[in-house]
């Protein structure tokens, strides 16, 4: 179904991968259903999200609950998903994976009776990826001022066996860090302290892939994809390369129909000037109300065999390198005791510093406090203290 629509509309929906959205005041808001989700060969639960367009930026994705959500394969084959959070749908890893060749329908009914079926989608087999690695580049930031020396990370793929005509590449980058200032003394109010179990100065982030990457054979002289570029990492911009770093490639098969889909929002969001030029800009997605014509509904549901490959890079790797350091951009406040009194010592906490140093004298008396901002005191506030599954430090 063809759907003309605002750009607005179009950038909210993530479609299992992170694209960032324009905003824009529109006149004629119409609320619409918006459907995400993935069938892949993967041994893991499939997951169909449900929710409503936004209009406003500061609002956020309205859950769409109670719905009934199954997906049909061409032998009969049913697959009820269950709703475990608000709108958030998932199938029983045990009961149902996608199988190459095997061809998949969507069926959802919403709470009001609307019913939305999918076009059938095969699932078509894909080739492994070969290697993953990187090299030294550079890129440009700051709207091309400012170039910066980094990692570029590129992956090849033979695809002579397979001879998958579209693919399209996502990743997912966990990386550990530390923060500069962990907090070893608890603060108990003016001049009173005491020792602390350090805690929450080791965390590891995570990070989904935002560029559309995608891949068709008609644009290649060689079944041999080599070099291909997936991802960028200026050190001196990011503490990813700080401590230790992975990154997980996933290729996805693709059919010419969703190719041509995941090309559209390419190119809008890679477009540049004026945005208004390609309005409204014809998007066809792969689902339809089937009993009632004048509803719309956006997304694409997705079926694709996947294969994935993972890449550590160690502090080590990166130090040989001689590329630049991130500096994190904290502030150290010391405070003698004989001149902090405790106005000033409220004052330091009433504008968001937290203690997390005393040093003392040989009898135990403070000599000075040290401040500093809570995210380079805590990594929690922006990741999470909780290991990886899969982690293994290299070094």
């Amino acid at each position: 179904m063809k759907l003309r629509i605002p750009i607005l509309l179009l950038l909210i929906i993530s479609v299992s991968t992170c694209i960032d959205p324009y905003y824009l005041e529109l006149d004629d808001y119409e609320s619409l259903l918006v459907v995400e989700g993935i069938v892949t060969d993967e041994l893991a639960s499939t997951t169909i999200k449900l929710s409503r367009t936004f209009q406003d930026e500061n609002d956020s994705p309205v859950a769409v609950t109670h719905a009934e959500v199954s997906v049909h394969d061409d032998i009969g084959v049913i697959a009820v998903f269950q709703e475990l959070e608000p709108g958030i749908y998932k199938s029983d890893s045990a009961q149902f994976t996608g199988q190459i060749g095997r061809t998949y329908t969507l069926h959802i009914k919403t709470e009001d009776g609307l019913e939305f079926l999918s076009d059938a989608c095969t699932m078509i087999a894909v080739p492994g990826i070969d290697s993953i690695y990187f090299e030294v580049d550079s890129e440009f930031f700051d709207n091309g001022k400012v170039e910066e020396p980094g990692l570029r990370i590129y992956l090849d793929t033979d695809n002579r066996d397979e001879a998958c005509e579209y693919m399209r590449w996502e990743f997912e980058e966990v990386w550990k860090f530390r923060v500069p200032y962990p907090i070893f003394y608890q603060d108990l109010g003016y001049m009173e302290y005491k020792t602390k179990h350090v805690e929450n100065d080791i965390c590891w982030r995570y990070e989904q892939s935002k560029q559309i990457l995608i891949y068709s054979s008609e644009e290649q002289s060689s079944d041999l994809i080599q070099r291909k570029p997936i991802h960028f990492i200026a050190p001196g911009r990011s503490n990813r390369l700080l401590r230790q770093y992975s990154i997980l490639a996933r290729q996805y098969s693709l059919s010419r129909e969703e190719y041509s889909f995941w090309e559209n929002l390419q190119e809008i969001t890679e477009s540049e000037g004026d945005i208004f030029e390609k309005q409204p800009f014809p998007i066809e997605g792969n689902i339809r109300c089937i009993n009632n014509e004048h509803v719309n509904v956006l997304g694409y549901f997705q079926v694709s065999a996947v294969k994935s490959q993972m890449m550590y890079i160690t502090q080590s790797q990166v130090n040989e390198l001689e590329l630049p350091v991130f500096e994190y951009p904290c502030e150290r406040l010391i405070y003698y005791t004989r001149i902090l009194n405790e106005r000033i010592y409220r004052d330091i906490l009433s504008r968001g510093y937290v203690l997390f140093y005393v040093i003392e004298d040989d009898f135990g008396n403070p000599i000075n406090f040290q401040f500093t901002n809570p995210d380079c005191a805590d990594c929690s506030r922006t990741g999470l203290p909780e290991r990886p599954d899969f982690w293994v430090d290299m070094e």
